[in-house]
């Protein structure tokens, strides 16, 4: 459990410190998330960064579909758990539309993997493969910083035994450089 977190912590401080060089308009985001479906008890800790694609399209009106990759890295907890918290890292292509400068619905699809144990008490996610998606509504809320609410699911589409799943309200404060 402990090496988890270590290796959790130093990803987190790698994003930061590389993040700022890496484009300018890459997003470093935090994001908490919190199972609603079968186990409540499950919790996560994200840490992403959203970095834009060339790929774009530009309507009247300011109204923009963007594309971006997210790379996210998240630590998984069970309240009252005697198990190891497991971390969770994957890549998600987006589609970003933006009716305007302020609002953005966000719509993505990737895949990862889970580091440590993927039992929970009541939740088996399976194994360490997983396909995830996230769709959500981000606010700027000035010349910099975002908010922003997701729905996001996790699952092994049924490539292992088990393929409980996750499906979390996720809340998000974003930094764009």
């Amino acid at each position: 459990m402990k090496a988890i977190k270590i290796i959790f912590l130093n990803c987190i401080i790698y994003l930061y410190i590389t993040s700022p060089s890496l484009v300018m308009s890459t997003e470093l985001g935090f994001g908490y998330g919190k199972e609603f479906r079968d186990n409540s008890n499950i919790e996560q800790y994200e840490v992403y960064v959203r970095e834009p694609l060339p790929f774009k399209w530009e309507f009247d009106h300011d109204f923009k579909i963007l594309s971006a990759v997210e790379v996210g890295m998240a630590m998984i907890t069970e309240a009252q758990s005697t198990n190891d918290e497991p971390a969770r890292i994957s890549v998600m292509p987006q589609l970003i539309f933006s009716p305007n400068r302020n609002v953005s619905f966000i719509f993505g699809f990737g895949a990862g993997f889970m580091i440590g144990n993927t039992k929970f008490t009541n939740h088996n996610l399976g194994g360490a493969m997983l396909f995830d998606s996230k769709i959500g509504l981000q606010f700027m809320l000035g010349q910099h910083w975002n908010f922003g609410y997701f729905y996001f699911h996790q699952s092994n589409a049924g490539i292992y035994d088990y393929n409980a799943g996750l499906n979390m309200h996720q809340l998000a404060l974003s930094y764009t450089f």
